[in-house]
C-alpha cells in the first residue's frame, strides 16, 4: 500500500521515510512522512467532512501555536481515498507520556494544554449556527428517553440523573457558541521529554459551549492522571480562583456524559457496557451523586500539596 501511495501521491513521491501509525481510536490510515508531515488518508465520502476539519485546523493554528500546521488536501479519486497533510508534532501520546512523569510534571503538562485549548475557544462557531442550548437539550433529551429503556441500570440512578439535568439545563442559556474539539483527553495530546506540545485528532469537532471540551477529564482524562486533570482545569481557568458557574456547568455536562455513556455502551456490547458503566459510576461518586458541582478528585488535598 505505501508504494502505490507514494506512486498515486504526490506529495509522498520525494519521501525519503514513511513510517505508518497504528495506535489511536481513529480509522483513519495515518502515515508519518521524512519525520516532518502527518498524512491520514480517509474514504472518498468522507471527503466533504474532512475538508471542514481540514479548514478548521488552518484558522485555529493562528490561535495557538500548538495547533498542527495544516499544509495540504486531495482527493485521489482511482485510489477511492481522500487524504489531508498536516505538521507532524513529535512525542508520545499523553496517555503515554504522563506515566513516565511526576506528579507535578503531569499537572504541569495538563495546566499548559488547558492555557492552549483556552485559545483554541476564542473561534466562533459559523454565523448561523443554531444556539448551543436548544442543539444540547435536544440531544440530551434523546438520550434521556433511550437512558428510561435501559432495563439493566438501577431506577434510582435514572431518575437522580434526569432530575438533576432536567433542573439545571437553564444553566446553557445564551452560553457562548465557538470551537469544541470535543476529545480534549490525555490520547489526544502530544507530550515531548516533559512538555505539552500539541493537539492532534480533530475528527471530533464541534460548536458550543467552550467549557463542555473539559467533561471528559472526570470520566476519561483522571483514569490516566488525576495532577494532569486538575492543572488542565486550572491553565483553562488561568490559574485564578475558579467560578461557581464554571464548576455548576461542569457538574451538568458531566452528568449529561454519563447518561450517553450508559446509552452508547449498551449499544457497543456487554464487555464496552461494563466499561462505561463502571466509569460513570465513579463520576457519580464524585459528585456525590450531583450533590456536589465540584468533583471529588479536584478536591483531593493529599494530591494538590504534592504538586503545588
Amino acid at each position: 500500500m505505501v508504494k502505490v501511495m507514494q506512486q498515486e501521491i504526490p506529495f509522498m513521491r520525494e519521501a525519503k521515510s514513511i513510517q505508518q501509525l497504528t495506535k489511536g481510536f481513529s480509522n483513519d490510515q495515518k502515515f508519518v512522512m521524512d519525520d516532518k508531515y502527518l498524512i491520514r488518508l480517509f474514504p472518498i465520502e468522507d471527503a466533504n467532512h474532512r475538508r471542514i476539519e481540514f479548514e478548521t485546523i488552518m484558522v485555529l493554528s493562528s490561535f495557538s501555536d500548538f495547533v498542527p500546521e495544516a499544509i495540504g488536501f486531495s482527493v485521489q479519486e482511482n485510489l477511492g481515498v481522500a487524504y489531508m497533510v498536516l505538521s507532524y508534532l513529535p512525542g508520545k501520546d499523553g496517555e503515554e507520556a504522563l506515566s513516565s512523569l511526576t506528579e507535578l510534571e503531569q499537572y504541569q503538562v495538563g495546566f499548559q494544554a488547558g492555557v492552549e485549548l483556552r485559545k483554541l475557544h476564542e473561534y466562533p462557531a459559523p454565523v448561523g449556527s443554531e444556539p448551543w442550548n436548544i442543539v444540547k437539550k435536544r440531544k440530551s433529551d434523546r438520550y434521556i428517553e433511550e437512558l428510561r429503556l435501559l432495563e439493566e441500570l438501577d431506577t434510582g440512578v435514572c431518575s437522580n440523573l434526569i432530575s438533576y439535568i432536567k433542573s439545571n439545563e437553564y444553566l446553557m442559556d445564551g452560553r457562548p457558541n465557538r470551537f469544541q474539539h470535543d476529545d480534549f483527553h490525555p490520547s489526544n495530546l502530544i507530550v515531548e521529554g516533559k512538555e505539552f506540545n500539541g493537539f492532534i485528532d480533530f475528527q471530533r469537532m464541534d460548536w458550543g459551549d467552550p467549557l463542555h471540551d473539559l467533561q471528559k477529564l472526570g470520566f476519561f482524562g483522571i483514569k490516566v492522571s488525576v495532577p494532569f486533570s486538575m492543572g488542565a482545569i486550572d491553565g483553562y481557568n488561568g490559574g485564578e480562583k475558579i467560578s461557581e458557574e464554571f464548576w455548576k456547568l461542569f457538574a451538568l455536562y458531566s452528568a449529561m456524559h454519563v447518561v450517553s455513556a450508559f446509552v452508547w455502551g449498551k449499544k457497543m456490547g456487554e464487555e464496552q457496557y461494563d466499561l462505561l458503566s463502571r466509569y460513570a459510576m465513579d463520576v457519580l461518586k464524585d459528585h456525590d451523586d450531583f450533590r456536589e458541582h465540584v468533583p471529588r478528585w479536584y478536591r483531593e488535598d493529599s494530591i494538590r500539596q504534592n504538586i503545588k
